[in-house]
């Protein structure tokens, strides 16, 4: 199956067409938990603010990739992290390098030269339908396509419909539906096509899967019924 198969009317992908796509950068929403870290050469002078290692290692619990635990910030529901000595702050519509940068000017106050790294710790993604390994996938960062989250379902089935693909979203409590087209071009420019945490991609079955997996049992069952009536007849009428 090619995917994007109009893109042979497109000899060259111009800048109108990918403007603001590579750039994509997730921006931090409520219920997000962030892993945050603050380090400088006089970070020990920090006392309850960094650990024995000179990070931020409070606030509320997940479980790594591999099993361990860790520790993040969640973000309110007002958009918010609390985060010691600078208190609580407003993070939500920041992306991920915008709060390191505002996270190093206030700890500039309390180390020189600040090093801050923030991390997304619950970015996952749900894909189910038609797709080889239906599931729950956990993102390494903060950005990727719906066709590279595909790729690690081990892509459609033959019977999944690409032409309306499936995207559940939700923002700040609010709940969008959106479809993409997988065969257009259009899909490197659609909201849908880089993919935001929890986001749900559902994969419909094309209609002759439908009716083989709901219709045809019963179709067969009627006229398995419909000869066995035929048969008795037959036999009345010798």
């Amino acid at each position: 199956m090619v995917y994007l198969n109009d893109l042979k009317d497109t000899p060259v992908l111009s800048d109108s067409l990918l403007k603001g796509k590579l750039s994509f950068e997730y921006p931090i929403q409520q219920n997000d938990l962030l892993w945050v870290t603050v380090g400088g050469p006089n970070s020990v002078d920090l006392i309850g603010l960094n650990s024995a290692a000179g990070i931020i290692t409070q606030g509320a619990a997940a479980v790594s990739n591999q099993g361990a635990q860790v520790f993040g910030y969640l973000v309110e529901s007002d958009g918010t992290i609390k985060l010691p000595y600078v208190g609580r702050l407003k993070v939500e519509g920041l992306t991920r390098i915008q709060l390191e940068d505002s996270l190093a000017v206030l700890f500039a106050d309390y180390t020189s030269k600040p090093v801050v790294n923030v991390r997304f710790l619950n970015y996952k993604i749900t894909v189910m339908g038609e797709v080889a390994r239906p599931g729950s996938i956990t993102i390494p960062n903060e950005r990727i396509s719906i066709l590279e989250a595909l790729g690690m379902a081990g892509d459609l089935t033959i019977m999944g419909k690409r032409e309306t693909v499936l995207v559940i979203r939700e923002i700040n409590g609010q709940r969008t539906i959106g479809r993409v087209n997988l065969l257009s071009k259009d899909l490197l420019t659609s909201p849908y096509y880089y993919l935001r945490t929890n986001d749900v991609i559902y994969v419909e079955p094309a209609p002759a899967k439908f009716f083989a997996r709901e219709r045809l049992p019963q179709f067969i069952s009627l006229a398995a019924g419909s000869l066995s009536l035929l048969a008795i007849i037959l036999t009345i009428s010798r």
